[in-house]
């Protein structure tokens, strides 16, 4: 009698509609693959920022998955006329074209122009789930990191962060990446950058290499070798991410069966709507 009862109870439709709490279906975390140098980019605007002497308020920045190399500039307004010119002055045109770009579904990310550009580049554009910052979450990390070092020279009126843009730039690029341990000027363009204070350990310029073969064949085999091992260092990474996401985050149990029953939120939105509505 008593389970006839909380079955019965149970079954109330009404109460389901109203009581329920919603449970969120976590899947579990993908790898993303990062492809060849230059494949995979990811972009995005950050501001609106302290107008600058020079009207500038927005940054737009690119960040290469595999060697973690960030491109950016400083803009007056984020439209697709702007965006399309970042991508294609400091992005095809410094780089050459790639095969796949990773941005938001922002409207001048989602524009008519950037469309037909990326299909002149004959490259795939992948948008991120909406409300999922996350998935973008390489170029967001580089907003704060070069916003974190260029807060400690800028002015009290905070409108000379562009003149101090492409020192972090070279600050960040020049650094070693905690996961992979080489700079990302390294990977992508085959030497480390330097500071000033590493000129003065030597007075003279030095011709370690006999000929410009010899200094090509080197180079291209330090090249391969270092992004063999930063690959595999990122996968290696993503591996212990995904487990420790996996573990925290992932609900076990969740498979639903065809023709199962179950209920769908829908969050009431709109005019006239109370709070007394069921979900």
């Amino acid at each position: 009698m008593k389970q006839a009862v909380r079955s019965w109870v149970s079954a109330c439709q009404d109460c389901g509609s109203r009581k329920a709490r919603p449970q969120a279906v976590v899947p579990p975390l993908r790898n993303l693959r990062t492809g060849d140098v230059c494949d995979r980019w990811a972009i995005d605007v950050t501001g609106p920022l302290p107008v600058t002497e020079s009207g500038k308020r927005y940054v737009l920045s690119a960040v290469k998955y595999t060697t973690r190399y960030a491109v950016a500039e400083a803009v007056e307004e984020h439209t697709a006329k702007s965006i399309a010119r970042f991508l294609m002055n400091k992005v095809v045109l410094g780089f050459g074209p790639m095969r796949e770009i990773m941005i938001d579904g922002a409207r001048e990310f989602d524009s008519q122009m950037i469309t037909e550009l990326l299909s002149l580049l004959q490259a795939k554009q992948s948008t991120p789930v909406p409300y999922r910052p996350k998935l973008l979450g390489l170029v967001e990390r580089f907003h704060r990191a070069w916003k974190d070092m260029a807060s400690l020279y800028i002015n009290d009126e905070q409108d000379d962060w562009g003149e101090f843009l492409p020192c972090v730039l070279y600050a960040y690029n020049g650094s070693e990446h905690a996961t992979h341990g080489y700079q990302s000027n390294e990977l992508m363009l085959g030497r480390k950058l330097r500071t000033p204070a590493e000129l003065l350990r030597r007075s003279r310029l030095r011709h370690p290499y006999q000929t410009l073969t010899e200094y090509h064949e080197t180079l291209l085999q330090d090249l391969t070798t270092a992004r063999d091992l930063a690959a595999l260092a990122l996968q290696k990474e993503q591996a212990r991410e995904a487990m420790y996401y996996n573990r925290r985050n992932v609900r076990h149990g969740t498979a639903f069966r065809i023709g199962q029953l179950v209920w769908i939120y829908r969050p009431a939105r709109g005019p006239g709507i109370t709070k007394f509505g069921h979900r």
